[in-house]
């Protein structure tokens, strides 16, 4: 699903039963247990995700170099360790936490402020270059806008 403000997709969690990610719980699912910047590597093709391949990586390449501009069906890549689908690329991603810098303190799951003027997306779209696309990337906007490169994902305990 695209198109969707943070209070569409927090709505459409409630619904189902699940709830937005925290911001943590997203980078987590995202690494795949990895320590690299992407869940494949140091690099991201176009064999992997949905980005602007024609601006790979610095040191990386890509044999398909034409954007598509749009998004691609959820299995068109591999998944990570964990099995999950797009973490890098085709939409960025809402996450249920306020935007604000990081503390310095040492953390575990941290839910980011209680209030603030943004929230937090993750993942790049299609329409970024592999940099944006990084498991620790972070952007934010206001919880009113929608984009066709805005998306979300479920969270469920067990």
């Amino acid at each position: 699903m695209v198109n969707v403000t943070w209070y569409g997709a927090r709505e459409f969690a409630t619904f189902a039963g699940g709830r937005l990610p925290t911001e943590a719980e997203w980078e987590y699912a995202c690494r795949g247990n990895t320590t690299t910047a992407y869940s494949t590597g140091a690099c991201l093709n176009d064999t992997q995700a949905n980005y602007r391949w024609e601006w790979p990586l610095p040191g990386c390449s890509n044999a398909n170099t034409a954007y598509l501009n749009e998004t691609l069906p959820i299995d068109n890549f591999s998944p990570n360790a964990y099995g999950l689908y797009n973490m890098h690329g085709n939409v960025h991603e809402w996450c249920n936490d306020y935007y604000d810098d990081y503390s310095s303190l040492p953390q575990t799951n941290p839910t980011g402020p209680s209030v603030g003027p943004f929230r937090v997306l993750r993942g790049g779209g299609y329409s970024n270059n592999g940099i944006t696309c990084r498991s620790a990337k972070r952007s934010s906007t206001g919880p009113v806008t929608g984009s066709n490169s805005f998306g979300f994902r479920l969270a469920f305990a067990p």
